[in-house]
Formats: C-alpha cells, sequence, structure tokens
C-alpha cells in the first residue's frame, strides 16, 4: 500500500534509458510504483551530471550498470510524491535531497554504520541498492528510492544546490579521512568538483593555510572559495612549490581528488613525516608506480574515501550555514529535454563546465 500526494502521478514519464554501452536515448516509459524496499517515490526537480555518469553511460566501470536497459543518474534532489505505509521517516511533499548507498543493513559493516562498504554490494536479495549505479537512476521525472537514501534539505537552497548535496558528502567525507586539524596545512589536488568542494571544508576544518593544484582555469575559482595559494598541475615543480610554501617540510594533510598516478606519487612526496594522505580520485588503472617505501618510513598515513557514510545531514548543513558554496559550482544549466546538450557539454568540458544540472 501506498499513501500519495494531492497531485496526480502519471502513468508514464520521460527518461534517459540506456541500451548498451554508450547506447541511449529519452524515451517515455513506465512511471515507477513504489515496493518495500524502493518504498519512496520522488518527482525529480533536479539532476545533475558527475563525473562517474560518462563511465556508466560506457560501461567502463564492471557491474555499472548490471544490466539493461537501465536509468542512470544518481545526483538529484526532488519532492516525495508518494510512500509505502513501511515509511514514517519522510512525509509526501517533503524537499529531498539522496545519497546513493543504501546498505543491507546487517552485515559487519553496515552494523558500524559504515554502509558505503557493504559487505553485501550489488546483491538486491539483500536489500542493498545503489542509485544510478546497481538501480535505476535519476534522468527521469519520476525515481523510486530506499527511504534511508532520504534527506531533508534547507528551504532556502535551490534545487540545483540539492542536488550537489551528496558529491558535498562524498568530498567531506574524503576531507574527515584527512583527519584534517585546526592549523594544518592541506594540500588539495585536482581543484574540480570534489577538489574545490574539499578545499573549502579544509578551511571550515580550520586548516592554516590550504594549497589547491589544479588547471590554471579552475586554481581561479579555487582562490575565490577560498585557497590561500594555487600551483597548476601542468608545473614541472608542483611538489618542490608546495615544500617552498611549507618552510620544507611538507604540508600535514593531502586531500587527492584527482585520481591520476602521478597525483599519487606527488601526494607522498609532499606530505610530511608522519602526515595523512586522503584518497577520493578512482584512478583507471588499478596497478599503479606509488613510493611506498616512503609511506613506511615516513609513517604516513594513507587512506580512501569511498562515497560517503553518515555524511550527508552534515553536508546539507555546511551549505545552509555558508560554510561550503555549491552553487558557485554550477556552470551550466539545461532543461532535461536538451539532456544530451547537458551531456556532451560536461562531457567536453565547453565553456569551462564543471556542474552541469538539469532542471525538471
Amino acid at each position: 500500500m501506498a499513501v500519495e500526494a494531492s497531485r496526480s502521478i502519471p502513468e508514464s514519464m520521460r527518461a534517459i534509458v540506456l541500451h548498451g554501452p554508450d547506447d541511449w536515448s529519452m524515451e517515455t516509459i513506465k512511471t515507477p510504483e513504489v515496493d518495500e524496499v524502493e518504498n519512496v517515490l520522488c518527482r525529480v526537480e533536479a539532476a545533475s551530471i558527475c563525473g562517474t555518469d560518462p563511465k556508466i553511460f560506457g560501461a567502463d566501470v564492471d557491474g555499472w550498470p548490471p544490466e539493461y536497459p537501465f536509468i542512470p543518474g544518481h545526483e538529484w534532489s526532488g519532492e516525495v510524491v508518494a510512500v509505502h505505509d513501511s515509511v514514517d521517516r519522510i512525509d509526501v511533499g517533503d524537499r529531498v535531497f539522496s545519497e546513493t548507498h543504501s546498505g543491507c543493513g546487517y552485515c559487519e559493516m553496515c552494523r558500524k554504520g559504515r554502509y558505503n562498504l557493504c559487505h553485501n554490494y550489488g546483491d538486491f536479495d539483500t536489500g542493498h541498492r545503489q542509485i544510478g549505479h546497481t538501480m535505476d537512476g535519476s534522468f527521469a521525472e519520476y525515481v523510486t528510492v530506499p527511504a534511508d537514501t532520504l534527506y531533508h534539505f534547507d528551504d532556502d537552497l535551490s534545487w540545483g544546490e540539492g542536488a550537489l548535496l551528496d558529491v558535498n558528502a562524498i568530498a567531506l567525507q574524503c576531507s574527515v579521512r584527512g583527519n584534517i586539524q585546526p592549523g594544518d596545512d592541506v594540500a588539495v589536488i585536482g581543484t574540480g568538483t570534489v577538489g574545490l568542494l574539499c578545499l573549502q571544508h579544509a578551511v571550515a576544518m580550520g586548516a592554516g593555510q590550504v594549497i589547491g593544484i589544479g588547471s590554471p582555469s579552475r586554481n581561479e575559482l579555487a582562490e575565490e572559495l577560498g585557497a590561500d595559494h594555487t600551483i597548476s598541475y601542468k608545473d614541472d615543480d608542483v611538489v618542490e612549490q608546495v615544500l617552498e610554501l611549507t618552510d620544507g617540510t611538507g604540508v600535514d594533510v593531502t586531500l587527492e581528488a584527482a585520481g591520476s598516478e602521478t597525483g599519487y606519487q606527488q601526494a607522498v612526496w609532499m606530505t610530511r613525516k608522519g602526515g595523512t594522505i586522503s584518497l577520493d580520485g578512482i584512478p583507471k588503472t588499478n596497478l599503479l608506480e606509488i613510493p611506498i617505501a616512503d609511506l613506511v618510513k615516513e609513517e604516513i598515513d594513507f587512506r580512501g574515501a569511498r562515497a560517503h557514510a553518515n555524511k550527508a545531514e552534515p553536508s546539507a548543513q555546511m551549505v545552509a550555514n555558508g560554510q561550503t558554496d555549491v552553487d558557485s559550482l554550477i556552470t551550466h544549466t539545461f532543461d532535461f529535454e536538451d539532456f544530451e546538450d547537458a551531456f556532451e557539454t560536461f562531457k567536453e568540458r565547453k565553456d569551462g563546465a564543471i556542474k552541469v544540472v538539469c532542471e525538471f
């Protein structure tokens, strides 16, 4: 049984449907209905394109998507229009945004609150879901999701800002895993979406100085968002510049948000003895050359950061109170019917595209 909103829910909707690698189209399909697991139906108001989406469209990551046809999309905000009668935390009419992971709830990692590392990842029989990765996502007018993935956000924030609250939570996971302490010198490698958010978190966490390393055009925005210094990733002496800014000792914390072999190597060399490196970037190749001996001899913590767990509400609060600016990252807005142009703009980084948002 489901409780529906006063507005009528159409029997059909428009959605981006994948039929194979890079084989997709906008189609009219049946509007999904709630069940005991995907127990909330939302009308999508805004959906942003993530750097992972082109990989999902091209089936570049094993298991994403698990089968065809498939609806991608996982950064979104919207209005609740129907709920299963088992749901009592979410009401019809609520403004919500969504994280992607919904763990099985009973494996060791879920019991520890680290449901982003659920041992039953991808096993639908256990109840595990990841929106837009293993289950249909938000590049559609309506989406059904597990209630535990949904969170309320401030009425003063736009739908577009709401769509970026989950990626802000992902960046926050990387920042928290970096164990930033007040007064720490922090380097952020990569001034794309996650890197630009991480450097803002470093400022909010009381970093002594924040150094952004990325493309010159993105570095300009990094400085506007709080970076004390920026360095072009194209420079041959990136590590040397960081050491010069830190009196030769290196930074206390490096947040890696580029996912490149060079970035990982530089992270080790620019981090001081006893420092911490937190890694959000996922490289195209699994086996890389990393200076492991340096990590061991200098007792540098090397920590992965996958998506996030329990960072959605802090993310929303940091944006609501002005500690993190996500609106400045939205460079392009399209109508959902123009999704092809939006996707091309994002993939080709046209006109300095950072975050591209589709509005419904």
